[in-house]
């Protein structure tokens, strides 16, 4: 005997339990957590494009704002001025900026330690968020179809329960029910699909970004490296010869 036709036939003749309307409300449920998962998963897209946005840099503005950095340390001025530009609009909020901020407070430490600092500073301040908001994404591909698989489990559950039962049974109205229950799947089916064309696409920006900004971040490592070198060798400029801090 089927599980779920002794558990209708068992239970409810004793007025105990209504294991149909329960099984409805968790339908419910689930087509609830299923809005809510296209809801999470629209929210989390719109952030990452819009902050993959402001990150980025063209060719062109990463040109400006390291010639702005390499004017103020070529007139002489000091490091903070030229962590400054990075932290004032409209640079401050990108990847490069924020880099080279990081770069310039800590070149006392040495070339080979900036970078290690760089590389720490880039994951875990400008692509930690957005990787674990890419995560979620995921996570919403994976839990959607099986959310919907539940959903129409539980409604099948519901729907041949009634078949089994001692009542009489609408044709029109199990129909619907079966109707019901494989909407469930459809819908998650439905959120998945495009959160993984959203999610992929979102990842390859996020590589984009990360290559673009590394070969930014060593045009500016050139500029630094260069002006730590004048730096260290500045003591002979004192003794008659004259070398430029920078180009």
């Amino acid at each position: 005997m089927n599980l779920s036709v002794f558990l209708f036939a068992a239970v409810k003749p004793k007025g105990g339990i209504d294991v149909p309307a329960i099984i409805d409300k968790f339908g419910n449920v689930v087509y609830a957590a299923l809005a809510l998962l296209a809801v999470w998963g629209t929210y989390n897209a719109i952030l990452l494009y819009r902050t993959l946005g402001k990150k980025k840099l063209t060719g062109d503005q990463a040109a400006e704002v390291i010639k702005r950095v390499r004017d103020i340390l070529a007139k002489g001025g000091k490091a903070d001025e030229a962590i400054a530009a990075c932290q004032n609009p409209p640079f401050w909020h990108t990847a490069l900026a924020q880099l080279m901020a990081v770069a310039l407070g800590n070149r006392h430490k040495g070339i080979a330690k900036v970078k290690q600092l760089l590389v720490m500073e880039f994951h875990t301040e400008v692509i930690a968020a957005m990787e674990n908001r890419l995560a979620s994404i995921s996570t919403i591909v994976r839990m959607g179809p099986l959310l919907g698989l539940l959903g129409t489990v539980a409604s099948m559950i519901g729907a041949f329960g009634r078949i089994g039962s001692s009542e009489k049974v609408n044709p029109n109205d199990l129909a619907a029910d079966i109707s019901l229950a494989l909407w469930a799947t459809g819908a998650g089916l439905l959120i998945a699909t495009p959160m993984m064309i959203l999610g992929n696409d979102i990842h390859a920006k996020l590589r984009k970004l990360r290559d673009v900004t590394e070969r930014q971040l060593g045009d500016f490592m050139e500029v630094l490296e260069h002006y730590e070198t004048a730096g260290r060798n500045a003591p002979a400029s004192r003794s008659g010869t004259h070398r430029a801090v920078l180009h």
